[in-house]
């Protein structure tokens, strides 16, 4: 096994040895604490990574996926973890591990994850959107992971899809993108807002996996406040099929754990919104990784840079 592989969150954090064909082994888990500064964190993973790269005979790169804005140098723009912005994750990297480094935020490491290992194999153009705490994408052209001219491309949950100045908001993006209102605090939130007009009390706050189950249930407004986020869902595909011709969608995160429930109306509001010319053009389907696409895509980006 020649990776050593990270998966950084701001919550928790993974790193394992790998091979190019996928296998991983040695996987350490950590879970952030409430003192942990960004510095400490980094720290405490670190020391995760040495721990196993004793058990690696020919270790050749670092790759990295981090759960935030990345420059094209390695260098953090941002995390929800205070003492993360402007930290040279790749450079710290390297005076650890004395290799060569490749950092990816978890967005396009989850896209490079399923288009290599899961649900994108066997095509060359694929989105990936993750609908989870917040919404993420990635972009596969002609097999590559596109990127852009800054490294930030497939932004997908700032997408302004309401352009009313009361429209939501959610952390920094500007109101009424996609992410505040088809994530999974947005299908909550929606939720508790319709559960509380149909005038019956309750003592606890609900999620959006809540709203899935009462969906299943058919409680009318559980129906109504999926049906919203999922009609703004459905613009944002359609938007990324107009942008970029695609054979597939990959849909991931928590909320895809929604099954049919999501995936059905969200096929049927994605056909509404499309030009007749790209009808049936690109599958919608679930991703196939759940929580390890993005570190299988970390170490599908060292085997690349192996590669080159």
């Amino acid at each position: 096994m020649n990776i050593l592989a990270f998966d950084i969150g701001g919550t928790r954090g993974r790193c394992c040895l790998a091979s190019a064909d996928g296998s991983i082994a040695h996987v350490q888990t950590l879970e952030r604490t409430q003192t942990d500064d960004g510095a400490m964190w980094l720290q405490r993973l670190l020391a995760a990574g040495k721990q196993i790269v004793q058990f690696a005979k020919q270790l050749q790169v670092v790759a990295v996926s981090f759960g935030g804005p990345v420059a094209p140098d390695g260098r953090v723009l941002s995390m929800h973890v205070p003492g993360w912005e402007n930290v040279d994750l790749a450079g710290e990297m390297r005076k650890t591990f004395m290799l060569p480094v490749h950092i990816e935020n978890d967005a396009n490491s989850g896209a490079l994850g399923e288009f290599r290992f899961g649900a994108g194999r066997g095509c060359r153009y694929m989105a990936y959107f993750t609908v989870s705490t917040g919404i993420g994408g990635g972009v596969i052209l002609d097999g590559k992971l596109y990127r852009g001219a800054h490294g930030l491309a497939a932004e997908f949950g700032h997408m302004v899809l309401e352009s009313r100045p009361d429209a939501p908001r959610y952390a920094a993006g500007k109101p009424g993108v996609l992410e505040a209102l088809a994530s999974g605090p947005a299908i909550a939130r929606e939720g508790e807002h319709l559960r509380a007009a149909t005038g019956v009390k309750f003592n606890y706050k609900i999620t959006a996996n809540d709203v899935f189950e009462a969906v299943h249930r058919n409680e009318s407004w559980a129906v109504q406040a999926r049906d919203q986020a999922i009609a703004h869902l459905s613009r944002g595909v359609a938007a990324v099929l107009c942008a970029y011709d695609l054979e597939r969608v990959v849909i991931g995160g928590g909320v895809s754990l929604a099954g049919d429930l999501l995936f059905e109306p969200l096929r049927a509001g994605v056909k509404k919104y499309l030009p007749h010319f790209l009808e049936g053009k690109a599958e919608i389907v679930p991703a196939a990784l759940g929580d390890h696409a993005a570190l299988l895509g970390a170490v599908a980006a060292g085997a690349d840079l192996i590669a080159q």
